[in-house]
Order: structure tokens, then sequence, then C-alpha cells
């Protein structure tokens, strides 16, 4: 791997292993954020009934606490996607390509709606003011620079071997929300469903206690 190599070459080959396990430590918890943020987002959207199965991924474990069901989906969907860098290494420049663009996609997505709205946008008590248009489309430009960027092939030639398999599996995610709005999706699903008032965080809590 280049980084383990850069490391070796500029402090040393135990240098190199003690930064290599800075590394690891980091990704350790680069992951759990990422298993956190992503088990969230799986809860809410199963809460608003937008996933297939909702109910099940929405439960919270009375125990814990927690939505474990949802947890699980992120940390086996996390699992499928980095298998295949064991029988192939330019599967982990795929990964790592689908969390970045993901991500920024994710959060690039309201600022787009947000400027598709234009003068019709409600703003809240905290905004940009008159910087909020031209920053949303550095924005937006931005997102999709990277998001060409990470697509592309990062050796040649290209071969099965070295292709960028990230468009794939971005496609591949982007066509099946695309799907399930057009053919179900859009005749029932009305937004999310505002939840977290005192009188209902108290009836949730007094259920995971009935339930314990």
């Amino acid at each position: 791997m280049p980084p383990a190599q850069i490391f070796v070459d500029a402090v040393g080959d135990t240098g190199g292993k003690l930064l290599l396990v800075v590394v690891i430590v980091a990704q350790l918890f680069c992951g759990m954020s990422s298993v956190t943020a992503n088990s969230r987002m799986i809860y809410a959207f199963s809460r608003d009934g937008a996933l297939p199965g909702s109910a099940f991924w929405h439960r919270v474990n009375p125990r814990t606490r927690t939505p474990t069901n949802a947890i699980w989906l992120a940390a086996a969907g996390a699992l499928i996607l980095g298998l295949p860098y064991l029988g192939n290494s330019t599967a982990y420049a795929a990964v790592t390509s689908i969390a970045v663009i993901g991500l920024y996609v994710a959060y690039v997505l309201p600022t787009f709606l947000r400027l598709r709205l234009g003068s019709a946008f409600v703003r809240g008590p905290w905004h940009l003011g008159r910087w909020s248009r031209p920053i949303g489309i550095i924005a937006v430009a931005w997102v999709v620079i990277i998001t060409i960027l990470f697509m592309l092939p990062t050796t040649s030639p290209v071969t099965w071997a070295t292709f960028n398999y990230t468009v794939i599996a971005v496609v591949a995610v982007l066509g099946f929300a695309a799907i399930y709005w057009a053919v179900s999706a859009r005749k029932w699903f009305t937004g999310p469903k505002v939840q977290g008032s005192a009188q209902e965080l108290a009836a949730i809590e007094n259920e995971l206690e009935s339930l314990a």
C-alpha cells in the first residue's frame, strides 16, 4: 500500500508501523461514526415509512434504547461493500469513492432543492442572506466536480481489474431510489414525520419500559 510505504520511507520501519496503528485506530473511529450516522438515517427513513420493511428497521431495542435493527443493517451494508476488496485492490478505491460521493450528494441535495425554489423558499431564523444563492451554487458545482473525479479510473490502461466500479454502485442506488419512488413511494410518502416533543418522548420511554 503506497501510504504505508511513504510512512516507512519517511520515519523508518518502526515509526511507519506506529503511524499505521494511528491510521487504523482513526479508521475504526471513522467507521463507527459512519455506522452511527447511517443507522440514524435508516431509523429516520423507516420512521417515515420510506424504506421497505420500515416497521422492522424502525424497531427500538427496549434494553439498549437504540434501533439495533437499523444499526445491523448499516453494518451489514458496509460489510457487503467492503468484501470485494479481499479479492481486488481496486475495490478499495471504489468503496472509498462511493462513501465520499454518497456523503456529499446527501449533503448537497437540500441545497440544490433550495436553489430550485428560489424566492419561494421560506427562510428560517438563521440564513446566509444575499450570500445564500452564490454559496449554494458553488457548493452544488463543487459536488458535481468531485463526483466526476471520484468516478474516474485510478490507473491506466483501464481493464476489468482496474475499472472504477463506483459509477455502477452510484447508478444502482439512484436507480433503485428512482424506481421505488415512481412505482410506490410517490403515492403515499408525504414527507418526514415530526417527532421529539416532550410528550412524544415520554410516551416512547414508557413504551420501552413496559417492554423491558
